[in-house]
């Protein structure tokens, strides 16, 4: 029998789960990732309220050949090792390596990433999150059909923002907004549900 669609949370990288390089810069080896504080065990909390944890994010220093593909894949390797190590559990993290004037279809705001995600892990994407730190990760789990936070400085100009849109400063703080809607909307659809049973035994009785 076919396992119900799961609910997940996509994460970019830089400024999400780790400290950006300097402005015009890539992050280029493990030696130069340093976590933000609570982004492992925001991992950890999101684990553990039942969702999947994914990191989607666009690596364009490979198309510029100013990261080597090794090295990414070491760090993503590094990364998930580490929040393991915590208990939290990043599912797999999904990398766009193009330039943007390849005009491909994984490199966000496109969903490419996303979707692929949702094909390979049977997600539920409508009742999925992803948080980022710009507008371009915002559109993208738009585009997927993804509620969205928006991390950062960049969550003060709420009137380029959705109203779909939460507002977080940090992963850390994101966690209870995402699981606090998610614990409403279980409570509605209960009280939806029971209500209909009671419909239902009316019926027969």
């Amino acid at each position: 029998m076919e396992c119900s669609p799961k609910k997940a949370v996509f994460l970019d990288r830089d400024g999400v789960i780790n400290h950006k390089a300097q402005e015009g810069d890539y992050i280029r080896t493990w030696d130069e990732i340093r976590f933000l504080p609570g982004a492992v065990s925001a991992v950890v909390s999101l684990n553990r309220a039942g969702f999947k944890v994914f990191v989607v994010t666009n690596q364009r220093g490979i198309a510029t050949r100013k990261v080597r593909m090794r090295d990414l894949l070491k760090i993503h390797a590094r990364i998930q090792h580490v929040f393991s190590l915590a208990g939290g559990v990043i599912s797999q993290i999904y990398y766009c390596p193009h330039n943007t004037s390849e005009n491909c279809g994984c490199r966000k705001p496109r969903p490419g990433m996303l979707k692929r995600a949702a094909r390979e892990h049977n997600l539920d994407l409508s009742a999925s999150w992803m948080v980022g730190d710009s507008l371009t990760d915002v559109k993208a789990g738009e585009n997927a059909g993804c509620r969205s936070v928006l991390l950062g400085s960049h969550s003060r100009d709420l009137s380029m923002l959705s109203q779909a849109v939460l507002v977080a400063e940090s992963l850390e703080s994101a966690v209870p907004l995402i699981l606090g809607l998610d614990e409403r909307e279980t409570v509605l659809v209960s009280t939806q549900s029971l209500d209909l049973l009671r419909g239902v035994f009316r019926e027969d009785s």
